[in-house]
């Protein structure tokens, strides 16, 4: 008998053990933090989330993340959050970590910690990230905004930006060929052919860099194809002019879209019946209305021409198209009225012009 009462009192002194041992082990039971977002070596920009899963947690959870300025320990940025377990004591979450634009760059230790009440967890090791909040910048760029293309056309740009994740090009929003890029420097060809009419494109150039910062640039051209037209309205052909006298240039040009036709694309020259050049008209205007520019010019006295010259007009608009080449044939005739040089006889045949 006392063999049996002394083992029934083993028995449950070893059940009262077993159950004191489970009970202590579940309420020094640690949790497990894993972060999952960012990783060593990953820049951050202006707004980042940090993601991390928890598992063995019973109750409500604080997470606190801090990053600190390598250089300068005292310059930090800490967020801390609340997150509840589910049924099976795991969370998924993330934190906003977020710098301001004035938040000095360079490379940081970021620290993740967590406190849950009668509950113990691991120690992340602390993550290396570079912090970069400055967006990338575009130094120079063409085409210019409001060109006029056609053809191949030539995108290109400078880029200042160290850390360049991509660049990419895109027409009216669509991408083309070849049209992406790592370096500092965009060039990027564009085959106009494929535009089935003429009129206003949009180019857009999206820089990201390896912080997310990202900066877009659009440059609005027009693509125009058709070759401008030009019309000489005075002098006429067959125009005779009586020596010294000042001879007005009046030229009308016509283009498919508004301001296409710049001055420095309209040459006026006088030149001999042979096509020897001899001296360019002086322009005194140029106007402008809708599709359709007035140039005028005056040939002044000045410079000796024969008594029978061309005055020859060619236009190039700002895309590159070239007008068909005008020309009309002037003869000086009659007698002029300057004073002769000399021997005092007057002009005959050949006045003094430009």
């Amino acid at each position: 008998m006392k063999t049996t009462f002394a083992a029934l009192a083993m028995l449950v002194s070893v059940c009262a053990y077993a159950n004191s041992t489970q009970i202590q082990s579940k309420s020094i039971q640690a949790g497990i933090i894993t972060v999952t977002s960012p990783n060593d070596g990953d820049y951050l920009g202006k707004t980042n989330k940090v993601r991390f899963t928890i598992t063995g947690a019973s109750v409500q959870v604080t997470v606190k993340v801090t990053a600190t300025l390598d250089s300068n320990p005292a310059i930090t940025v800490s967020v801390e959050e609340e997150f509840d377990p589910d049924v099976n004591g795991e969370i998924e979450g993330d934190i906003d970590l977020n710098f301001a634009s004035s938040t000095p760059e360079g490379d940081y230790t970021l620290t993740v910690d967590v406190d849950e009440p009668g509950n113990t967890y691991n120690a992340v090791p602390p993550i290396s990230i570079i912090v970069d909040v400055r967006d990338p910048l575009f130094r120079n760029s063409n085409p210019l905004v409001d060109a006029f293309v056609r053809g191949v056309v030539n995108i290109s740009a400078e880029l200042d930006e160290p850390n360049i994740k991509e660049w990419r090009v895109r027409i009216n929003g669509s991408d083309i060929p070849n049209n992406s890029g790592t370096t500092t420097v965009v060039a990027v060809v564009w085959d106009t052919s494929s535009i089935i009419d003429d009129g206003s494109q949009s180019i857009t150039i999206v820089v990201e860099d390896l912080a997310g910062n990202k900066t877009t640039k659009t440059i609005g051209v027009t693509l125009d194809r058709v070759n401008p037209s030009s019309t000489i309205l005075a002098p006429t052909t067959g125009s005779i002019i009586r020596p010294n006298s000042r001879i007005a240039v009046v030229i009308e040009i016509l283009d498919q879209f508004n301001n296409s036709v710049h001055r420095t694309g309209i040459d006026v020259e006088l030149r001999r019946l042979d096509d020897s050049y001899l001296a360019r008209v002086a322009r005194r205007s140029i106007t402008q209305s809708g599709n359709a520019a007035t140039w005028v010019g005056r040939i002044r006295r000045g410079r000796n021409v024969p008594n029978e010259f061309k005055i020859v007009v060619s236009v190039v608009d700002k895309a590159g198209n070239v007008a068909i080449v005008q020309e009309v044939t002037v003869r000086i005739t009659g007698r002029g009225r300057g004073r002769g040089r000399g021997n005092g006889n007057s002009n005959r045949g050949r006045g003094r012009w430009l």
